[in-house]
């Protein structure tokens, strides 16, 4: 009896261990071979023919752009929403959104081409980093059939008051197009010719709309005025209207 309530002990420890070092490696069917996983995100699902992917800032994602992306999905526009900080375990700064494994965006975005849906990419503040890099990894013909929008992007090295910024290397974006939201009341506003320019350099497309009456993160702010309340309501409008804008 002792015997066998041994061996039962050691049958478990070898089942627990052998499960631990599936989780540690990702190891699923034939042993050795890795599972491709896509990042964590919240998909919205809809019947039309356009998919956004919807990359929030550092900040995470607030509820009015889950609330957003909901009325997206009521309108037939199907919405994959990734929070970074959240799927990643990252602190809420923005140099987090450059720790974003540029393999998984890569993936992500090829995904949701293969639906066959018309796929553009919506991404705010310092999330437009591993969407670019990811952007530079893919083919030129899979770059070119997104429309690209950026909400005030932070695509900077080094930025200081009074001085033009240094930029972070994106890598070719030949072939990509790129319209870039800048809510005037910005800080960042003097900077948007330099910031187009460095876009350009790599080998995109670029356009501009300033969104005039707003701060940066003006759905989410803790003192907004009227009009940024208001306009942060109207999310699933603007970024209709960019959609269309792009086609």
């Amino acid at each position: 009896m002792f015997m066998t309530g041994l061996f039962r002990a050691r049958l478990w420890m070898c089942h627990g261990l052998l499960a631990m070092l599936l989780l540690t490696f990702g190891m699923t069917g034939s042993f050795g071979k890795a599972a491709a996983a896509l990042p964590d995100d919240q998909r919205y699902p809809a019947s039309g023919e356009r998919l956004l992917l919807w990359v929030s800032s550092e900040h995470g994602r607030d509820p009015l752009e889950a609330s957003a992306a909901e009325s997206l999905s009521a309108a037939g526009v199907a919405v994959w929403s990734l929070d970074p900080s959240n799927s990643y375990f990252l602190p809420q700064l923005p140099r987090s959104m450059d720790a974003v494994p540029v393999q998984d965006v890569v993936d992500w975005v090829r995904a949701a081409q293969a639906t066959g849906k018309e796929v553009s990419v919506y991404a705010v503040a310092r999330s437009a980093v591993p969407v670019l890099r990811a952007l530079a990894t893919l083919d030129p013909a899979e770059r070119s059939a997104l429309c690209v929008i950026l909400i005030y992007p932070n695509l900077y090295r080094v930025a200081e008051p009074l001085a033009e910024p240094d930029y972070l290397e994106l890598g070719s974006l030949d072939g990509a197009v790129i319209r870039v939201l800048q809510p005037r009341r910005s800080a960042a506003t003097p900077w948007l010719p330099g910031l187009v320019a460095t876009l350009q350099l790599s080998g995109a497309t670029v356009s501009t709309v300033m969104l005039e009456n707003l701060r940066e993160r003006f759905w989410a702010r803790q003192t907004p005025t009227e009009y940024e309340i208001a306009e942060g309501r109207r999310l699933d409008v603007l970024l209709l209207r960019e959609m269309e804008a792009c086609r």
